[in-house]
């Protein structure tokens, strides 16, 4: 089963049960303590969501500020903003800052994952 559903509650599960089978012991107090590490693991990851929230959407802020930015500009001057897509070079600032973007929300993406 564990090879259908690879889960580290399921490893866990599967362990202590292998374990008890060779040595013995009380069953119902290894799967109560095992119930007790899941529901904590559970309630570490909410607090992990909740504490890196801020962080995930300043991620988003900041992706989404340049392209509104951008539309803003447009709708009040659209000769102005038109030169980025009509030049060889604006094409290429664009392509850059696109790159930039994507790899900054990568990075705060990576720095906000937290592994245990």
């Amino acid at each position: 089963m564990l090879r259908r559903n690879p889960s580290m509650d399921l490893d866990l599960i599967v362990t202590a049960l292998n374990v008890q089978h060779e040595v013995g012991g009380n069953l119902a107090e290894i799967l109560d303590t095992i119930g007790q590490t899941i529901r904590e693991r559970v309630r570490i990851d909410g607090e992990i969501r909740a504490l890196t929230s801020q962080q995930r959407f300043s991620a988003r802020v900041l992706i989404l500020l340049p392209i509104a930015l951008g539309g803003v500009l447009y709708a009040m001057n659209p000769s102005y903003i038109s030169l980025l897509w009509e030049h060889n070079c604006g094409l290429g600032m664009l392509g850059f800052s696109a790159m930039l973007m994507v790899l900054g929300y990568l990075l705060i993406r990576r720095i906000i994952a937290v592994r245990y």
